[in-house]
């Protein structure tokens, strides 16, 4: 087997979507303190100008949903600062609530900005690194991504699709020396969880209420490190390392003690006051 080379970050360009705020935003410090050369694209210029000035990354505004706009950031980024070495795409939103609940758009909406947002990412600098012969692309799945949670049926999916991706990416690139990872960030303090937190229904809330969040900044260091030791899998927490070693197998065991708890709490959410 070949000996793996260390990635080198002070000879490296790292692109972070989703840059502006929570994970995305930790990822760009925690690269910049590597002394990599950063570039972080959002949508929102005043946000993406605040985090990237303090730190001295470059930026772009682009929507990861539009395949052209986001295209065209990352070429004026990699003019700016040489060819992408590593791709973290951390765009992403959740908005939970029950199935029949939910608007028929959102479910469309997740898919585009989770799912399609890896892709066109991926793809905005796939070719230069599969010419090149080297890369690396970490995507951002999640534990509801690996396990059924209630109140995620538009979530859950989206990030499942990412875990796919990755794997049927690691095939196809893995040969002209391009590494795909799969980051898994448990619940984690950031504005946009945040704001997930203020529409979850109350089976979700006895689901995920247990949980203590990490910072961003707990996850940015878990991807600084993962890309040190070549992972192709990203955990933080317990739950999601066993569910990536061992897959569906886990599933059917964890199924009745969350059925207990959410029907606990439908109990209780329905019961007269």
């Amino acid at each position: 087997m070949a000996k793996r080379t260390p990635f080198d970050w002070q000879r490296s360009h790292v692109i972070v979507t989703g840059g502006s705020q929570g994970i995305g935003a930790a990822v760009a410090r925690a690269a910049r303190a590597r002394a990599a050369a950063v570039s972080i694209i959002a949508r929102g210029e005043e946000p993406l100008r605040a985090t990237a000035e303090p730190i001295g990354a470059a930026w772009a505004s682009a929507d990861v949903t539009d395949p052209d706009e986001l295209q065209k950031a990352v070429d004026e980024l990699e003019r700016r600062s040489g060819p992408c070495d590593l791709l973290v795409a951390c765009a992403g939103t959740a908005l939970p609530g029950r199935f029949l609940e939910v608007p028929i758009d959102e479910f469309e909406s997740q898919m585009r900005l989770n799912y399609l947002g890896a892709v066109h990412a991926a793809r905005a600098v796939l070719p230069g690194m599969v010419s090149r012969g080297r890369g690396h692309l970490v995507l951002t799945s999640s534990t509801a991504g690996m396990i059924g949670v209630v109140g995620y049926t538009g979530y859950g999916p989206t990030k499942a699709a990412v875990h796919q991706l990755a794997h049927c990416l690691r095939y196809e690139v893995g040969p002209a020396g391009v590494t795909v990872a799969v980051l898994y960030p448990p619940d984690t303090d950031t504005p946009g969880f945040a704001v997930e937190n203020t529409r979850k229904p109350p089976e979700t809330v006895a689901v995920s209420g247990a949980i203590t969040p990490v910072s961003a900044d707990v996850v940015a260091a878990a991807v600084i490190a993962g890309i040190d030791k070549g992972r192709h899998h990203i955990a933080i927490d317990p739950l999601t390392r066993v569910l990536v070693r061992a897959g569906g197998i886990v599933e059917p065991i964890v199924r009745p003690i969350l059925a207990r708890m959410i029907g606990k709490a439908r109990a209780a959410s329905t019961a007269p006051s």
